[in-house]
């Protein structure tokens, strides 16, 4: 009996490990299928807002921290941009971001979480644009017999980002010599 228990448990790990997911566990998890669904959908929130992209996002217990869009936009670290679905739909609505992200690699992911190494070219002219590379974990919740997106934590590079928008940055000093 300790044996069974043992491959029972040695094959749950592996499968929570590989992304395999069996569907008619009580807990749901996502699978390869749906991980591509929200990691498309994250991408089209981004390149081009429409309304009907607030039904990809929870209802309950959205967020969306970046350190460093807190750092462009000269807010105090440890807060999330947006605290809330409410918050995050109405910027995208008014302001939306339309970034021509494009998905390196996704993976690795789990029940719940997914990272992805993205990157993005743009920039407000005259500026040239800059290649941005950053990394996103979405959060995944299952609302509404559906995978929405529950939490994003994205970090990029921000200086990159700064510049594309026609800002600036000073390099820091070069290191004092040695001699």
């Amino acid at each position: 009996m300790q044996l069974t228990n043992l491959l029972v448990l040695a094959a749950g790990a592996s499968a929570a490990v590989t992304g395999v997911s069996r569907r008619g566990d009580a807990k749901k998890c996502l699978c390869k299928s749906d991980v591509d669904v929200l990691v498309g959908k994250y991408k089209d929130i981004l390149n081009a807002w429409k309304p009907e992209y607030a039904d990809y996002i929870a209802n309950e217990g959205f967020y969306d921290f970046s350190q460093s869009i807190n750092t462009i936009a000269g807010l105090p670290d440890g807060f999330p941009i947006f605290p809330n679905k409410t918050a995050f739909v109405g910027y995208e609505s008014t302001t939306p971001d339309n970034i021509p992200l494009t998905v390196e690699k996704v993976g690795p992911w789990n029940c719940d979480q997914i990272a992805l190494i993205w990157n993005a070219k743009f920039a407000k002219a005259p500026v040239d644009p800059n290649n941005v590379r950053g990394i996103t974990i979405l959060g995944a919740k299952y609302e509404d017999k559906v995978w929405k997106i529950g939490s994003i934590d994205v970090e990029f590079d921000s200086i990159k980002y700064n510049k594309n928008l026609g800002g600036s940055t000073t390099p820091p000093p070069p290191p004092p010599s040695s001699s």
